[in-house]
């Protein structure tokens, strides 16, 4: 989760750190961001939060791109948890390393074409 605080809040700084590291590391970093998000989205974290599921979701991907050193403070201070962050969805870093296998994915498969010529 450190690559969330290197990126800055930034998807495409995030996009660049993915690229430089192996395949093994990004799906790591997926799991370990999830899991975290996962955790953001019960008790007692959810009870500073808005109602809505997406609303939660929201909140608990905006705390964990914020990296583990942000995480960590709110685990133990959860009543410092924003109710919502609706004005900084820009921010949520959840779904790049998705993107960025996916655009592997794409750039291999161009690759094998390009060989068969």
């Amino acid at each position: 989760m450190d690559h969330n605080k290197n990126a800055e809040h930034s998807r495409e700084r995030l996009k660049e750190i993915l690229f430089s590291v192996t395949k093994e590391e990004i799906i790591r970093f997926q799991e370990e961001f999830v899991e975290a998000s996962v955790e953001f989205q019960s008790e007692p974290y959810i009870d500073f939060m808005e109602e809505s599921e997406d609303g939660i979701a929201d909140i608990a991907n905006w705390i964990v791109s914020n990296g583990k050193d942000f995480c960590f403070k709110l685990m133990e201070t959860p009543e410092e948890i924003p109710h919502s962050v609706a004005d900084l969805t820009d921010q949520i870093l959840y779904g790049v390393a998705d993107e960025v296998c996916l655009e592997n994915l794409r750039s291999q498969q161009v690759s094998i074409e390009m060989k068969s010529f």
